[in-house]
């Protein structure tokens, strides 16, 4: 009965060690397969001066474009949700007339997010209205 109990307790012992062992391993394969791929637009509206601007955005790893760390990290914290991230507070915007459209498609960890577009007064309002998503 001893040597029963003990091969249980190696058994139990060994089958949590094992767990620790797969599970960074689990994470880490996760985070290779639901990527986040943003691709963002900002477009001037038909008569406005200007070129059309596009880029893709990646969060794992963060892609080289301006402001890319800090836009991952509000769509973080809205789940991916372009509508949801709020403007930033400590910059203005212009109210000229140069209308674009902002625009983004693509995945938020290996989600399909909700498709965004936005008629903004101008680039410069366009760049601070949803955080620094559209700051590159």
């Amino acid at each position: 009965m001893t040597s029963v109990t003990l091969r249980m307790l190696l058994g139990s012992a060994l089958l949590v060690g094992s767990v620790g062992v797969v599970g960074p391993a689990a994470t880490a394969a996760e985070a290779l397969d639901y990527p986040t791929r943003i691709t963002l637009s900002v477009v001037p509206e038909p008569g406005t001066p200007g070129a059309p601007k596009h880029v893709v955005l990646t969060c794992d790893p963060v892609s080289p474009l301006p402001h890319a760390q800090e836009a991952c990290d509000e769509l973080d914290l809205a789940d991916g949700d372009v509508a949801r991230v709020p403007g930033q507070t400590d910059r203005w915007c212009f109210t000229y007339s140069a209308p674009v459209t902002a625009s983004a498609s693509g995945w938020w960890r290996g989600m399909s997010i909700r498709p965004f577009s936005q008629v903004y007064q101008n680039e410069g309002c366009a760049r601070i209205a949803r955080g620094h998503v559209f700051d590159f």
